[in-house]
This record gives structure tokens, C-alpha cells and sequence, in this order.
């Protein structure tokens, strides 16, 4: 099965591959003519879609989502989400309610092809050898994000961490939110049992994803605000995390 699941995860990259040649054509084609909202919703949130549907007819692999009301019409937004495979964006970009602007290492935009397609969107990307000055650039240039209407979004964790593994929560989502007085979207899921951090091979199976209740930010304190977003999403992923182990 083992062999079946890495097979299946190979075909899933090279068409995934494909798909990525043709977003990069056309969002760079469309960039003179489009506007970035527009760009997203034409080209961006289809193929984030398109991708999903690939990973479930070639790998088997699906997701359900719970919570989906508690996303807001019409209020900015800061999401912080589980960060545990390469899926999270791909969830995140197709059915969250407004474009979705990630920040991101710059060096991505150097990777041929995904780079191009990632710069042509202008999101966030900071040089993170900077430090503080990297913070600096997002608390500057975020907030033109949320004027327009996109959210936010974040792993607190910094990095993908495998199921069962728990790392602390970074504070900067959070005083991004607080300092704008922009309320915080937590979400949680357990990608990482059906596609593994570092793996080629895609387990059949379903992704569970749960949205939380807006956390309101105005007049707190960030760190108070990180340890809830924390203390949310690490027990609603031990609920997912039962809930596989007992299918």
C-alpha cells in the first residue's frame, strides 16, 4: 500500500506540475489587464480547487470542513491556521470567503515557474534574514491588504509540524491583529495524516478541517491573544486527531 500511496503521490506532482506552467502563464499574461482581486478569482481559487480535486481522484484523498459559517461577509479578517503539509494553502486558498494574502519567504519567489506565479500576485514576501525589519515591512504593508479586502493569512507555527508534534506558537499573527484591532479566524485540520510532511506518497483518506470563531483582538494584549488561538487550535486538532484514530 505503502508503494501505491508514493506512486499515486508522484502522478498527483507531475500533473500538478502541469497546472502550475499554465497558472504562471496566465496569471502573468493577465497581469497588465487584471486587477489582483480579479486575478485571484479567476485564475488563483480555480486552480487551488483543481488541485484538491486531482489530489482526491488520483490519491484518494478528500476533505470535509466544519465551521464554515463562523467565516465573516463582511469583516477583515487575520486567519491563523494549522500548518502541517503543503496542503494547508491549497484548502486555504480555495474556499476561505475573500482572496487569501500568505506571507511567505521571498527566496520562493526565486523557484522557476511557482516563484513566478507567487511574485506576479505581490503578497507578502519578506526576507526573514532580516528580522526585525522583515516585521516591519508586514505591520507596514499588511494593512493595505486588509483595505482591500483580503485576509491575512498565517501558520503561527513557523513551519509544518507532523501530527502528534507540537511546537509554540509564534506571536507576530497576533500582534499584526491586535495592532490593527483585526480579529483573528483560527483554524485547525490533520492534513498531515493523509499527506506527510516530506513525502511524496498521499494516504486515501479524509481531511478534516474545522473553523473556529472569529477572536476578537481590539484592546488586547497579543501575547494573551496567541496563547487562545494556541490553546483553540492544538484541542480542536486533538479532537480531529480522535476522530481519525477511531475510523
Amino acid at each position: 500500500m505503502k508503494l501505491i500511496d508514493t506512486i499515486r503521490g508522484w502522478i498527483f506532482y507531475l500533473l500538478l506540475a502541469v497546472s502550475i506552467i499554465g497558472l504562471a502563464i496566465a496569471l502573468i499574461a493577465a497581469k497588465p489587464f487584471l486587477s489582483l482581486k480579479t486575478r485571484y478569482e479567476r485564475i488563483c481559487r480555480p486552480w487551488a480547487k483543481l488541485a484538491l480535486k486531482l489530489l482526491e481522484i488520483i490519491c484518494g484523498v478528500r476533505s470535509e470542513a466544519v465551521g464554515l459559517e463562523n467565516m465573516p461577509e463582511d469583516r477583515p479578517a487575520v486567519v491563523l491556521c494549522k500548518h502541517q503539509s503543503a496542503w494547508d494553502p491549497f484548502w486555504l486558498g480555495a474556499y476561505l470567503k475573500r482572496p487569501a494574502c500568505f506571507l511567505y519567504k521571498r527566496s520562493l519567489n526565486r523557484i522557476p515557474v511557482f516563484g513566478w506565479a507567487l511574485w506576479s500576485m505581490e503578497m507578502l514576501a519578506i526576507d526573514r534574514s532580516n528580522g526585525r525589519s522583515a516585521f516591519e515591512n508586514f505591520m507596514r504593508r499588511g494593512p493595505e491588504f486588509l483595505e482591500r479586502g483580503w485576509w491575512i493569512c498565517l501558520f503561527p507555527e513557523g513551519t509544518r509540524v507532523p501530527p502528534g508534534e507540537h511546537v509554540r506558537y509564534k506571536t507576530g499573527g497576533a500582534r499584526f491583529a491586535c495592532a490593527t484591532g483585526t480579529p483573528i479566524l483560527p483554524i485547525a485540520h490533520n492534513a498531515g495524516h493523509c499527506w506527510p510532511k516530506n513525502s511524496v506518497a498521499k494516504h486515501p483518506g479524509v481531511i478534516r478541517v474545522s473553523v473556529g470563531p472569529l477572536i476578537e483582538t481590539k484592546g488586547r494584549d497579543p501575547k494573551d491573544v496567541s496563547a487562545e488561538v494556541e490553546a483553540w487550535i492544538e484541542a480542536e486538532v486533538a479532537r480531529l486527531d480522535a476522530e481519525h484514530e477511531a475510523a
